[in-house]
């Protein structure tokens, strides 16, 4: 961004201040600049903006208690504050790096390797010896890596054509290396996270939360954080993921099970 226009990050942080009228006259235009063309930005205002309304039907509805009032104010407050949660990166955290060493994490080193075929910066800072060349088709350039894919347990959720396959579980923890598919348009039902989830995607492109990834792009989750990855128009959206523990989904998918 330029001087004019501010960063995500700086615009994240007077979100709340623009929506109170309360920013001066340059960081308004800076705003106003920024959310002209940054579309994941005006996802997080359009989210910002509609979170208040959908808070206070939902207290309603449930009977609002001064602990719930009080939480909402708290997080508000944290928000005006700029104390708010580290957002998503497209390049593994540094303490991720640790799968790659000896007796480190093994699903999670898949997702490293793709990465590091992908990311000319990330092997000129941590090495490229064990970078997984990307392929025009990625499922080719992995089958190497992975269990035969007769091993593969394929599950379909809800009626837009998404699907996620298991393709190694250790049975003692719980985790999980999965490949996940979303047709074009189509979103993934809203889930919350048990335990740490990283993803690689390996074809087309998703907005998650804030972020939009492509392939070769890395997001993390922390336990309990709840999203639902929507897929770009026009083409499949292909993932690997590594789950530490399985995930919940909301609403009645949430009554009928877990996929791990």
């Amino acid at each position: 961004m330029t001087v004019l226009i501010p960063t995500c990050e700086h615009v994240i942080s007077l979100l709340t201040d623009y929506e109170d009228r309360a920013l001066g006259p340059l960081d308004w235009l800076g705003v106003r600049l920024h959310l002209a063309l940054c579309p994941p930005c005006q996802t997080v205002l359009e989210a910002f903006e509609r979170t208040p309304v959908l808070l206070r039907r939902a207290l309603d509805e449930a009977g609002a208690t001064s602990a719930a009032e009080s939480a909402l104010a708290g997080a508000l407050a944290a928000l005006r504050e700029g104390r708010v949660p580290r957002g998503p990166q497209h390049h593994p955290e540094p303490e991720a790096w640790a799968a790659l060493d000896p007796g480190g994490d093994p699903l999670r080193a898949v997702l490293l390797r793709l990465h590091l075929g992908h990311c000319e910066a990330c092997r000129n800072s941590r090495g490229g010896h064990q970078a997984i060349p990307p392929a025009e088709d990625p499922l080719e350039a992995l089958r190497s890596h992975l269990p035969p894919e007769a091993q593969w347990h394929w599950i379909r959720h809800g009626l837009g054509g998404g699907r996620v396959a298991v393709i190694q579980q250790d049975t003692a923890t719980g985790a999980s290396l999965n490949l996940a598919c979303l047709p074009g348009g189509r979103s993934t039902p809203v889930h919350t996270h048990e335990g740490l989830e990283c993803a690689l995607i390996l074809s087309g492109a998703l907005q998650d939360g804030p972020a939009h990834l492509h392939a070769g792009d890395w997001i993390a989750h922390d336990p309990g954080h709840l999203h639902g990855p929507t897929a770009d128009p026009g083409g499949e959206c292909w993932a690997l993921i590594s789950l530490d523990r399985p995930i919940r989904f909301m609403g009645w998918r949430g009554a009928l099970g877990r996929f791990s």
